[in-house]
């Protein structure tokens, strides 16, 4: 089950840089995949993704279409979206707090959103979705409730999503499948500790911290990170679920965070958002109209190495479904190319001083 092997290249307090293989893959932490949630990302080619080592798909929209009897015909999610790179899948816990469903203690009973019938999304069912299609990395069904809820319910959530987590490591048998558990608790820390210990009693072949991005303080996170990370093991990959802004990146790379996703860059794309460096800007803005120069100075992505942002905001304002490939793909280069950035300055033991500087560029 673990193919996941890793070599620690170097730290910079927590900060830290590995050498992962995976599968026969080589990539480099820490690392943020962009989100293909029905096995693309939408406008873009997945082609142009060159600098991009990992992928991540939605086990719950893929279930219903186009469904596992499709995916089996193409031995997984690889073959039907012919994507050769790494690709890690979720579990259908986040759609059981983003889409109205019942929940009980087997699993997640789901409206489907395409036709209205309900199934039940059990961690059984997540790990033969998973398994179907193939992915490099799964993870478990986590029961994710509010990051305000109360202790008493947290709690509720923990246990089970403990349970959950061991019924999914007893029926995982894909053999080429890494599979990851997921931190639960909320903002309270014993809770925190109780979740990932349960997770760390399974010997999962690596961790998510969950139940964050969904309505806490940047310093909650912080501090809930800050916490968690310093019970899970160093030999092991830590993930964060669903972040993808550049300063909440380098704070929780500053602690010793190593793998990231999130829809964030490429939505914003959508509505005409520019990522430059550590900010972005609205292209919409009149004063974009005859600017000849591309959309960052210096950027080498296939849109700024072609096009002037003129055209570009032409595009998003008059044609914008044209638009957003190009946006989409610049919005992607420029947050791998970030992260790229501090890969390198924490092997120059400089994290704290780029940080600084790119913040206030």
């Amino acid at each position: 089950m673990n193919n996941i092997k890793l070599d620690l290249l170097g730290t910079d307090g927590k900060a830290r840089v590995n050498r992962v293989n995976l599968n026969n893959h080589e990539f480099l932490t820490p690392i943020f995949m962009p989100v293909a949630t029905r096995g693309s990302i939408k406008s873009l080619n997945l082609e142009n993704l060159s600098e991009t080592n990992i992928i991540l798909g939605n086990t719950y929209h893929l279930y219903l279409r186009p469904g596992l009897e499709v995916i089996k015909k193409f031995n997984g999610l690889h073959d039907f979206m012919n994507w050769k790179k790494l690709i890690l899948t979720d579990s259908g816990g986040f759609q059981g707090w983003s889409i109205p469903n019942t929940q009980t203690d087997e699993g997640i009973l789901f409206k489907n959103v395409y036709d209205g019938s309900k199934f039940l999304m059990t961690p059984e069912l997540s790990m033969e979705i998973q398994e179907s299609l193939n992915s490099d990395i799964a993870m478990i069904l986590d029961h994710l409730i509010d990051i305000d809820s109360s202790k008493e319910l947290q709690k509720n959530a923990i246990d089970k999503t403990n349970t959950w987590a061991r019924n999914a490591r007893n029926v995982h048998q894909n053999s080429t499948q890494s599979l990851f558990g997921i931190v639960q608790g909320g903002k309270y820390k014993e809770l925190r500790e109780m979740s990932a210990k349960n997770m760390l009693d399974l010997d999962f072949n690596g961790y998510a911290i969950g139940g964050l991005a969904i309505g806490e303080t940047s310093s909650e996170r912080k501090e809930i990170v800050s916490f968690t990370t310093d019970i899970l093991p160093s030999d092991k990959l830590r993930y964060v679920m669903g972040v993808g802004d550049i300063k909440s990146l380098l704070d929780l790379i500053e602690l010793g965070i190593d793998m990231f996703d999130c829809v964030w860059p490429s939505r914003i794309a959508r509505h005409g958002k520019i990522i430059n460096r550590a900010g972005f800007f609205n292209l919409k803005n009149n004063k974009y109209k005859d600017l000849k120069e591309p959309l960052v100075i210096g950027c080498k992505c296939y849109t700024c190495l072609n096009y002037s942002t003129s055209y570009m905001r032409h595009l998003l304002i008059n044609e914008p479904t044209s638009s957003w490939q190009f946006l989409t793909l610049h919005n992607i280069f420029q947050t791998e190319n970030i992260v790229n950035e501090v890969r390198e300055s924490i092997l120059n033991s400089d994290f704290d001083n780029y940080k600084e500087r790119l913040l206030n560029e």
